[in-house]
């Protein structure tokens, strides 16, 4: 993004992350001009006609996330990105209606600064549809029809010969309807996930960092994680999607009908409540790894249908659909970064190199095919590059040498020489 964004006053910036609403407005008055300029960049001239919804949306985003912002620097970078992300969700969106439908899509007047303002607090202070409340009312007026209904046609004498039926039906027909609804439910989860609507939120290689979501759980990210948040998230969704590893801390929701929160992770859905845990799930990872430390977490799998309830200091791994428990050296290879370290036992050389590259965001490789499978054994603090790399040449009887760009090339020791006496 060739527009830079100014930067804003600390001061200001700190009452931002306290909740000043009188901060956002300012801060939205500040910014509104070059939002609009990042926005019309990213979105292009066909679609420059957005770019006030990409700056309301983003700085709607750059809220709900407020109490991360320490200093100016992030807060200005956190809200050029969610410009970034908000402008190609348009483009996306609309190159999408326009391959349906085949037509432009209509111009959108650009609001001024004062009606941006006033629109943006206007859905701050919106009233929450409570859209579980509604299904469940919809749900109870067709339960009294029905009954209406059957009282109506059915004679009285029939309904005692046939009692005995009509309540082994009734079984049946609850047993299904929690099927449906939890089928329904999925295919809801899938399509917000899905959908051109979402947030997504990544770290870099080398990088961590921890954020608030909408309901105020809190989420702490390890390198190289990429979480999607769907728009209605903190509504009637309350599912997150993650590749990485991350840990959350689960604020309970005060509407008694909104859904839990949870995590999906490849095949697999930890549903939670009031709780701490980890999920981890890199995209080249067969292994779903959930671990509890506080509270009580459900690991179920969607495709087996296997579910087991993990306990706080418990953890599983789910591999192919069966659920394990895991212990002692897998649970600390597989979690050590939330204890600020990566531990390797036994690991070929082949696959320590890579998580290197991952944790400390390394310009690195391994190119010495002949020791791939090595076997190392180390533990490696995430504080020094320098010190992982030294470290690692120690313990698997390495050398470092230096190739393009400066990066670092690891190649086995040669063999020490021995001279004849």
């Amino acid at each position: 993004m060739s527009v830079l964004l100014p930067t804003p006053d600390a001061g200001l910036v700190k009452q931002f992350a306290g909740g000043d609403e009188n901060a956002l407005i300012a801060l939205y008055r500040e910014e509104y001009d070059s939002l609009l300029a990042a926005a019309a960049e990213r979105l292009g001239d066909a679609l420059t006609h957005f770019r006030g919804r990409v700056a309301h949306k983003a700085m709607l985003d750059t809220w709900e996330v407020r109490e991360r912002f320490e200093n100016p620097v992030a807060f200005s970078a956190f809200l050029e990105e969610a410009v970034r992300q908000e402008a190609d969700v348009q483009r996306r969106k609309h190159a999408a209606l326009r391959q349906r439908d085949g037509q432009a899509q209509h111009h959108v007047d650009v609001p001024s600064v004062d009606n941006a303002v006033m629109a943006l607090m206007a859905e701050r202070h919106a009233p929450v549809t409570d859209h579980a409340h509604a299904l469940e009312e919809v749900r109870a007026m067709k339960r009294a029809h029905t009954m209406e209904h059957v009282e109506r046609v059915v004679e009285k004498p029939r309904w005692l010969r046939y009692g005995g039926l009509v309540l082994v039906a009734g079984v049946v027909i609850v047993a299904a309807q929690r099927v449906l609804d939890r089928a329904g439910s999925e295919v809801s989860v899938d399509r917000a996930l899905k959908s051109e609507a979402v947030q997504h939120l990544s770290s870099n290689r080398g990088q961590r960092g921890a954020f608030t979501l909408r309901d105020g759980t809190r989420a702490t990210m390890g390198s190289e994680t990429h979480i999607t948040i769907p728009d209605a998230f903190g509504g009637t969704q309350r599912t997150v999607q993650i590749e990485g590893t991350a840990t959350f801390t689960v604020t309970p929701s005060a509407n008694p009908n909104s859904p839990p929160f949870a995590v999906r992770a490849g095949t697999v859905t930890a549903t939670a409540t009031g709780t701490v845990f980890t999920v981890r799930h890199y995209p080249e990872e067969a292994d779903v790894v959930v671990q509890v430390a506080e509270g009580t977490v459900s690991v179920r799998d969607r495709e087996s249908d296997v579910t087991q309830t993990v306990k706080a200091g418990e953890a599983v791994r789910v591999t192919n659909g069966a659920i394990a428990t895991l212990d002692g050296v897998a649970r600390e290879v597989a979690l050590a970064w939330t204890r600020d370290s990566i531990v390797f036992v036994q690991a070929p050389l082949k696959t320590v190199v890579p998580e290197l590259v991952r944790w400390f965001g390394m310009n690195a490789a391994l190119v010495d095919s002949t020791v791939g499978d090595r076997p190392v054994s180390l533990r490696l603090a995430l504080t020094s590059s320098g010190d992982a790399a030294t470290a690692l040449t120690a313990a698997a009887n390495l050398v470092i040498t230096f190739g393009k760009n400066d990066r670092i090339e690891f190649r086995g020791a040669p063999a020490a020489s021995t001279r004849s006496p």
